[in-house]
């Protein structure tokens, strides 16, 4: 395992992720300012039946072609190519079938469904571009398992430029001068991204291709039926998010929010928060990638050790880094909401769901570990927990509590399936959780950085902008919370040299 590999890969991507997360929400809070919240949080829920019949239509055959094209690399003799084609011709087999079933009943999909019959030419738009989107994932996966992720990462940049470029050309020029439906021109961009990509993956994947002289490994009827885990692993997360998503208007309406102020609340929610809470993340989101592919060539080369060794580094690495960051959106997030959409609201909501990233950002790296180590079937069963448990306290909590509600379905799903990940993990890899150096060092730290910031706020520079105070805090906390850390693994080491240290 070449960990400087793994560490190039993981910063690259990341870079790229921050870029294009940056621009996304500019995106965002431009089309929150031009079109409206509630525009933003009906397009939320678009792109939620969007992702959900994409992975119904390919079968997540990005993790499909990543994982199983790694093993085949992983052995001795074997065949990456053909396992690719595997992977090519069952999704667009499944793309194709779907595609048509959906734009033959998008009538039926728009109105009875989704219950805005606006929404059938979107619908016919979507289930058009399923193929191409198809085969862009798996030539993706094919280049993630060939650890070639800056080609992966070039064709989701190439996606969302088109995609996000016409879309604000669409709000800037002819939605508001009703030339164009919104909900027309936001299929319209995401089918322009899709088929941009796919042409530009194609043509890279026919130039980099390596050729093969060997046999595979493995047939195309166990390439199917091993994917069929990892498709109901997707098919349960993409229909209970698209109904969790579905429900937060609806529970906030019932709250006392009329429709309009729900959807407006569900956009800031979706188009600001979400993506200001996720945006720190996008380290986890590429070392959890490329842990897949990794942890699954390890696994078949019979490398227990290496990858117990990865596992608890990258777990204790998570666990300083996702206490931190809920710590900066705990003190700064109302200013953070502020700058973002020019208002406390988003920012009262970021603090409030605070207390949950950790635990949110632990299941992006845990759900990668046991995806590499070949748990998909158990991924699929906790996910479902994790959802019935969510949804269940969403529907109890919200129209009760508001906002604090959803803190409630976070915490208490993510707390609950968390744990039942990390004891999956320790149970496979028979690695041992260190609770001082995962939880006890990092929220000791936590806790003298964020007395550091709010010294710094008060006597420093209360009179400055607010953009500079939460810049500056945010510098010295994270400066702060690092010395912190190494004074007391420095402290912890000293005692127990001294303990070790023989009587005169």
């Amino acid at each position: 395992m070449n960990k400087n590999k793994i560490v190039k890969d993981t910063v690259f991507l990341t870079a790229v992720e921050l870029v294009m997360q940056g621009l996304s929400l500019l995106l965002n809070i431009f089309i929150t300012r031009k079109l409206g919240s509630d525009v933003i949080g009906i397009i939320s829920l678009i792109g939620s039946f969007f992702m959900f019949v994409t992975i119904i239509s390919s079968g997540n055959i990005y993790l499909s072609s990543s994982r199983f094209i790694s093993e085949e690399i992983g052995k001795k003799t074997g065949n990456p190519n053909k396992v690719f084609r595997y992977g090519i011709i069952s999704s667009l087999i499944m793309s194709i079938c779907t595609g048509a079933v959906i734009f033959s009943f998008s009538g039926v999909i728009s109105s009875d469904i989704l219950k805005t019959p606006e929404l059938g030419s979107t619908v016919k738009i979507l289930a058009l571009i399923l193929p191409f989107c198809s085969v862009n994932t798996c030539i993706k996966g094919y280049f993630t398992a060939f650890r070639q992720v800056s080609v992966s990462a070039a064709g989701g940049v190439i996606e969302f430029l088109v995609k996000s470029g016409l879309f604000a050309f669409f709000a800037e020029f002819m939605i508001t001068n009703g030339k164009i439906n919104f909900l027309t021109a936001f299929a319209v961009s995401i089918a322009g991204g899709q088929i941009a990509s796919c042409l530009f993956m194609a043509v890279l994947y026919f130039k980099l291709k390596k050729n093969y002289e060997t046999n595979c490994s493995i047939k195309f009827k166990w390439f199917v039926f091993s994917s069929v885990p990892i498709f109901l692993n997707s098919i349960v997360t993409s229909v209970l998010s698209s109904a969790n998503d579905a429900l937060v208007p609806l529970t906030l309406k019932q709250y006392g929010n009329s429709t309009s102020e729900a959807f407006s609340q569900f956009g800031i929610f979706e188009a600001i928060v979400i993506p200001a809470l996720f945006f720190p993340s996008s380290i986890l989101c590429s070392l959890s990638s490329i842990l897949v592919p990794e942890l699954a060539r390890e696994r078949c080369a019979d490398n227990p050790d290496k990858n117990a060794c990865l596992i608890n580094k990258v777990l204790k690495q998570t666990f300083e880094f996702s206490i931190f960051t809920a710590m900066i959106f705990l003190c700064f997030g109302k200013e953070i909401g502020f700058l973002m959409s020019g208002d406390y609201f988003a920012g009262k909501i970021i603090a409030i769901l605070a207390p949950a990233v950790p635990f949110i950002y632990l299941e992006i790296i845990l759900e990668g570990i046991l995806k590499g180590m070949g748990k998909h079937s158990f991924s699929s069963l906790n996910y479902l927990v994790e959802y019935v448990i969510r949804i269940s306290v969403l529907l109890i909590c919200v129209p009760v509590f508001g906002f604090y509600g959803i803190v409630a379905s976070y915490l208490a799903s993510n707390i609950i399936c968390n744990i039942s990940r990390l004891i999956m993990i320790m149970k496979i890899t028979g690695i041992s959780f260190n609770f001082s150096d995962n939880i006890v060092i990092p929220l000791l730290s936590s806790v003298l950085a964020a007395q550091a910031a709010f010294f710094a706020e008060k006597l420093i520079i209360e009179e400055c902008s607010v953009i500079i105070q939460t810049v500056v805090c945010g510098m010295i906390a994270l400066l702060v919370y690092i010395a912190a850390e190494r004074m007391i693994y420095k402290t912890i080491a000293l005692l127990s040299h001294s303990k070790k240290r023989p009587e005169t």
